[in-house]
């Protein structure tokens, strides 16, 4: 019986896979094996052996754990729903800036730089230890915000444009609340005569809301308005236990008496109530801070300017704020309310020594030594 003739190795298999010893099946342009292998298929003699293949470098699928963001101002949106919101709002407010402030932002720019840039303020105070290293980024969105909410403010109102400008407005003050310059307590307002900045914008947010009009399908203007928070915040003796207030304290700001000032009546009425809650009854931690943040975004306009005057008593009241939401961890404002509040009572000690009530309620506001 005749042998079978051995077959005849083909020599028409590409470079790569005659290097590697593997079986080629000469497919053209790329053959199989070195598809599979992800290295360029060499048929010429003058190609370079084993390089990588662009084909298949360029059709290599990313994980999702690496793209889920496909921007970094997405992943920085992300980062402001659930690591800074919850620091800023509660309740019906959180949901709105989770979700609803989120949405609005991809599509309004000023407002995607000014929760960027909160969100890059927030990792600048945990990050350094001073807080001031500015870096490019944050600055531009900064930058890109202001004058983009500015330019605005500049056209004639347009009612959709309420809840955007309100957004902005009220991530613009924890921007500049949150952000301190100074790095001792001398540097720091009022030992220094320039009134802080979040003061002196204090009434941003309330003028955009009586300025411009409302639409009524827009839910964030609604949620965001700058009114009182509930009845627990607001100016009122009712259901405010006075044998827990100091008599120093209920001496200074006339809540002592039979028929205590009214909010009509005294500029200091309704910035007094609220400390008297908040550091002589027991409360919680989101109380005490919504409480400081309903002070400061619906502050009487004579208490504001008895502020920027350096009045003794305005000045306390805040001393007093302060001293409660210090220890209390919240990254926008703790470092303010450590400096800026010792730096007022450093200001009552030297200007004021002969008002004893002052002294009185200042001992126990003071940080420990």
């Amino acid at each position: 019986m005749p042998q079978p003739r051995p077959r005849r190795r083909s020599r028409r298999g590409c470079g790569n896979c005659k290097l590697r010893s593997v079986k080629c099946d000469e497919t053209k342009p790329t053959c199989r094996a070195c598809r599979t292998y992800g290295v360029a298929c060499n048929y010429a003699l003058t190609q370079p052996r084993l390089q990588a293949s662009v084909e298949r470098v360029m059709h290599m699928e990313i994980p999702p754990s690496l793209c889920y963001w496909p921007t970094e101002n997405e992943y920085l949106l992300s980062r402001f729903q659930t690591q800074i919101a919850g620091t800023i709002s509660v309740g019906r407010r959180l949901d709105v800036f989770r979700n609803d402030v989120v949405q609005l932002a991809r599509s309004t720019p000023f407002l995607m730089h000014a929760l960027t840039a909160l969100v890059l303020l927030h990792d600048r105070q945990l990050e350094t230890p001073s807080g001031l290293e500015l870096s490019l980024a944050e600055s531009n969105h900064w930058h890109r915000a202001l004058v983009g909410f500015n330019r605005k403010l500049a056209q004639p109102y347009c009612p959709e444009d309420k809840g955007a400008m309100l957004s902005t407005a009220t991530i613009l003050w924890f921007l500049i609340f949150g952000d301190v310059k100074a790095l001792t307590v001398e540097e720091n307002w009022p030992l220094k005569s320039t009134p802080p900045s979040w003061l002196s914008v204090n009434g941003g947010k309330a003028e955009v809301w009586r300025s411009m009009p409302s639409s009524p399908t827009d839910s964030i203007a609604a949620v965001l308005s700058p009114v009182e928070v509930g009845p627990s915040y607001t100016g009122s003796l009712v259901q405010l236990d006075m044998s827990n207030v100091p008599p120093e304290f209920g001496r200074l700001y006339q809540l002592d008496t039979a028929y205590p000032s009214s909010a009509d009546g005294s500029p200091y009425y309704t910035a007094a109530i609220g400390v008297a809650r908040a550091l002589y009854h027991d409360q919680s931690i989101i109380d005490i801070v919504l409480g400081f943040v309903a002070c400061c975004s619906t502050m009487d306009s004579r208490f504001r300017s008895l502020l920027l005057a350096r009045d003794a008593r305005a000045l306390l009241l805040l001393a007093c704020w302060y001293a409660k939401i210090r220890g209390l961890g919240v990254w926008w404002m703790a470092r303010r309310a450590l400096l800026e509040g010792e730096a007022i009572c450093f200001y009552l000690e030297r200007h004021f020594p002969g008002n004893a009530d002052i002294q009185k309620v200042m001992m126990h506001v003071r940080p420990c030594p």
